[in-house]
């Protein structure tokens, strides 16, 4: 198997990722023309503490890009949140996903109690789930969440 090498994006690289947009796009996923809108209008460029945009290449191209910011929907800075993670199809099933989001989490785990996200896929499901992410409990606006830390199961805006 091809190494993946997983960097932090650099503004110089969006250019870079227009294939991704493009492929997204045509399979109707709009979320990584939405990164890239609110990447260039300063919305989100992923700079606070805790936050990072990441993109994983393969023999120097690049097949994948994955986010990770506070979650915006929990008035919690315990809760992260992962996204706009999109690899590239011919890429998928290769691994490179699992190394992308494990490097995530792991970026992830000295700010945040809890990881969220929002999928709309089977595939997704599937793939998050193997990671170690959970369905349920179900909160407004996520779909998956994951306990980064062994104090139990944070519960977002519980009083402890």
């Amino acid at each position: 198997m091809q190494s993946t090498v997983i960097t932090i994006c650099a503004e110089s690289q969006l250019q870079s990722i227009q294939h991704l947009v493009e492929e997204s796009q045509s399979e109707s996923f709009r979320f990584v023309q939405g990164l890239m809108e609110e990447y260039r209008s300063g919305l989100n460029r992923f700079d606070k503490p805790g936050e990072v945009l990441l993109i994983a290449s393969v023999q120097g191209a690049i097949v994948g890009l994955g986010g990770l910011n506070h979650d915006p929907y929990f008035n919690d800075l315990a809760v992260g949140r992962l996204r706009h993670v999109y690899v590239e199809a011919a890429w998928r099933r290769r691994g490179v996903g699992r190394v992308l989001v494990t490097a995530l989490m792991n970026v992830a785990k000295p700010h945040y109690q809890l990881l969220t996200l929002r999928t709309d896929t089977a595939a997704a499901d599937a793939f998050y789930q193997t990671l170690g992410f959970k369905a349920e409990p179900h909160w407004p606006h996520t779909t998956h969440h994951l306990q980064l830390r062994d104090a139990g199961n944070y519960v977002p805006g519980a009083v402890s």
